[in-house]
């Protein structure tokens, strides 16, 4: 279920999330309608009972849906902002080779290429399925490998080859928390209190007593299609790399564009 949201186009799961939601609160209203006219007897004393619980009900759901749709955008944004402080890292780190001797230095630029390819390539196409990405591990070993083989003179080249050192380490830092991204979700209890949340306020909104069914098929189908707006953009930047809204290589191939290939 959760592939098929992502994978497929909005244009059909926006319709299919939202219309699906909004038909069922109306069949709701329905199906309740005839319950609440022989109930709601009472009159001032049913209207003065619902409104006393739809309110506080209102204000808890929400609170909720606010603080869980909060949550997850700053999850993403986190995200976004890991992969773009990382592609600027490896652009950083790539400039830092220039001042190593070239016999050092040539393998490590051909090593930061061929990991930004694995990254754009590989990578980003892993984390969209929710795996882990492993593909560019083997460029990254291997950087540090070579690192290890560098005998920097004191002096100028001791300096350049610390920050080398340096730059190599906020680059692994950045990489981790890109990849670490890749399994943020909300717990599913969360969203099984959302779930039971936008039931309720659709009985709530049922147990109105309307005398025009239009009317409160209206009322019910606004407040469904804006309850669904928010659960269905949630959802989608939910899972960081996948869905519409999501992080994609775009910072990792600018870099790739306008400075190792422009230096290469």
């Amino acid at each position: 279920m959760l592939e098929w949201f992502y994978r497929t186009s909005v244009w059909i799961t926006l319709p299919v999330f939202v219309g699906g939601f909004v038909a069922v609160s109306c069949l709701i209203v329905l199906a309740l309608r005839p319950v609440v006219h022989r109930l709601a007897s009472g009159g001032k004393e049913w209207d003065r009972a619902l409104a006393h619980v739809t309110g506080s009900f209102g204000v808890f759901f929400g609170i909720l849906l606010a603080l869980v749709a909060v949550s997850v955008y700053e999850n993403f944004s986190d995200t976004r902002e890991a992969a773009i402080e990382e592609a600027g890292r490896v652009g950083a780190l790539f400039r830092a080779t220039a001042g190593l001797p070239d016999e050092v230095a040539d393998p490590m630029r051909e090593l930061i290429d061929a990991y930004m390819h694995e990254v754009i390539q590989a990578d980003f196409p892993q984390q969209q399925l929710g795996i882990l990405p492993d593909a560019s591990d083997a460029q990254v070993d291997e950087f540090e490998r070579l690192m290890h083989t560098v005998e920097a003179e004191p002096g100028d080249d001791q300096a350049q080859f610390q920050q080398v050192l340096a730059t190599f380490d906020d680059f692994v830092e950045s990489r981790r928390a890109r990849i670490d991204a890749t399994s943020l979700a909300l717990p599913p209890l969360f969203w099984l209190v959302i779930w039971v949340g936008a039931a309720v306020n659709a009985v709530l909104i049922a147990f109105i007593d309307v005398k025009n069914p239009r009317l409160h098929l209206l009322m019910a189908g606004l407040l469904a299609l804006f309850i669904g707006l928010v659960m269905f953009v949630t959802a989608d930047m939910d899972h960081p790399y996948a869905g519409t809204i999501s992080v994609g290589p775009g910072a990792f191939e600018r870099v790739l564009v306008q400075i190792i290939d422009a230096r290469g």
